[in-house]
């Protein structure tokens, strides 16, 4: 039984180790220069103006008047920021949160990007969420670069246009209380547990502590580049693998 035991959790080990090789991203020098710096407990800038999916202008102190979700995305982005929308239509849907306490911001750092692809957003995300959800309440926006960059400055949220006319940015969403005061950081799949406590810090209005600490990233295709990085990762996965087998058979030969 022992030696059954020990050959279980040296399978699961390789099971494990061979997955994080085959399914994390490959980090680039690009991915390096994005990221979050977490800064809770500051303030984001209320006044700057932006204009909603309706194209009217608006400011983001006319829109946090209660705990708020700030989710930065780019509305033609083809690869995680549509699940990052979902998935967070799909955790307010569950929410035990009342619908109508909190509000929800999607902004696009993408200056290019107009009220138009907003509102196909908005007509998109929405539709996923229960049909009493007060959907005036999430609101999708674009802007002039400046504006974006005082925003994404203010909550440590770093991103950079690739070559091919993508951006490279990392997957989260920060919450603030009815100030515009930051109090969480949500990484990962947004699960509507994660969102809900979010949510119940920001009510209280008490910075928090991030809920994961695993960040997410929308790469660029170009991964021949980054061959190195992989390669030392696929490298070390072996060593360790080669090490817990040389291990297993020493407890084994203990045990004969």
């Amino acid at each position: 039984m022992r030696r059954l035991q020990l050959i279980f959790h040296l399978l699961l080990f390789v099971t494990v180790a061979t997955s994080a090789v085959a399914d994390d991203p490959v980090i680039t020098e690009q991915q390096a220069a994005t990221g979050v710096v977490e800064k809770t407990g500051e303030f984001i800038p209320l006044d700057v103006v932006f204009r909603d999916s309706e194209g009217s202008s608006t400011t983001l102190r006319a829109i946090i008047d209660k705990p708020t979700l700030l989710l930065p995305v780019y509305y033609t982005c083809p690869q995680i920021c549509s699940f990052d929308m979902a998935n967070l239509a799909l955790a307010l849907q569950q929410t035990s949160i009342p619908h109508d306490s909190f509000n929800i911001i999607t902004l696009s750092f993408n200056e290019e990007e107009a009220p138009r692809h907003a509102s196909a957003a908005k007509r998109s995300y929405t539709a996923m969420l229960a049909e009493d959800f007060p959907t005036d309440n999430w609101h999708f926006l674009v802007g002039e670069k400046e504006n974006i960059l005082m925003v994404t400055e203010a909550i440590g949220y770093t991103f950079k246009a690739a070559e091919d006319g993508l951006f490279l940015h990392p997957s989260a969403l920060v919450a603030t209380g009815s100030d515009g005061k930051i109090i969480k950081y949500v990484y990962g799949s947004f699960l509507s547990g994660d969102v809900d406590l979010a949510l119940s810090e920001a009510a209280k209005g008490t910075p928090a502590t991030s809920i994961k600490r695993f960040l997410a990233y929308c790469l660029s295709g170009e991964v021949q580049q980054n061959k190195t990085v992989f390669l030392i990762l696929k490298s070390s996965v072996i060593v360790l693998v080669i090490i817990g087998g040389v291990f297993l058979v020493r407890l084994l030969r203990r045990e004969e």
